[in-house]
């Protein structure tokens, strides 16, 4: 394992991102508002969640454009019934069998950008195929549907990969076991950050850092939703909150 780990930095702001997407600041759905779409924050404090719940079944989610990589179908994003979702009563499923186990079905959200971010989903398998192979995850510094980042837990053979998208030519860089905690349910995390003009990529699988490393900094961009393979996978409670770690506080004076 090539990992890198930093220490109290690392530790902190792990904890203080985890508070952030649990607890009461975070942003929340309030009386009869869409609470799918983007919340926005001031410009410092820009924070967006998505828990599907005020979509309709049966219907893509609102806010968002779906692209695939690779041979097979598009993939089919849907809103579903989930009692027992991290906040019922609705999820995210993309479902789309018979894909190929290396293609990747993409969702970008629609005009969401981040410099860096935290970014954090709440996913589970959600198909009935024992044969179906595949993983979701989170898409981050998207350029488009064939440049982005992204990590992708398999939930199937307990591994998760960081991946580079370059024109539609993916490297991985890195693939690492993990240990997925008792339940239906799995939080991913990945906080991308820029320390002494250097960018900082970590990855966290329930609450357990599993892969830093320093990246060159190429671009910000769009967040969005990955599944690869045709094994189903269902989202909930998609959370970003902006990250400035260089950028000042208020404009310059004006003299």
């Amino acid at each position: 394992m090539n990992s890198m780990r930093y220490g109290f930095l690392t530790g902190f702001l792990l904890g203080w991102g985890l508070m952030a997407s649990a607890g009461p600041a975070s942003v929340q759905a309030q009386g009869g508002s869409n609470v799918n779409d983007a919340l926005q924050q001031p410009e410092l404090d820009r924070r967006h969640l998505w828990n599907f719940d005020g979509e309709k079944p049966g219907q893509p989610p609102a806010g968002f454009s779906a692209g695939t990589m690779g041979e097979g179908p598009a993939g089919q994003w849907s809103i579903e019934p989930d009692a027992q979702a991290p906040t019922a009563p609705h999820r995210l499923t993309q479902g789309q069998a018979g894909l190929n186990k290396e293609s990747l079905q993409i969702l970008l959200a629609d005009g969401v950008t981040y410099d860096y971010v935290d970014l954090s989903v709440r996913l589970r398998p959600a198909g009935t195929n024992p044969q179906a192979a595949g993983g979701g995850g989170v898409i981050f510094r998207a350029k488009d549907a064939r440049n982005f980042y992204a990590a992708i837990a398999d939930l199937a053979t307990n591994s998760l990969d960081l991946i580079r998208v370059v024109d539609g030519q993916v490297t991985v860089l890195t693939h690492e076991s993990i240990k997925p905690k008792a339940g239906p349910w799995h939080l991913l995390r990945v906080l991308h950050n820029t320390i002494l003009s250097k960018d900082l990529i970590e990855v966290a699988f329930d609450g357990k850092i599993i892969y830093s490393t320093w990246d060159k900094a190429q671009f910000g961009g769009q967040i969005g939703l990955v599944t690869r393979g045709d094994a189903a996978i269902g989202f909930d409670n998609f959370h970003a909150i902006q990250l400035y770690s260089q950028k000042p506080l208020s404009k310059p004076a004006a003299y």
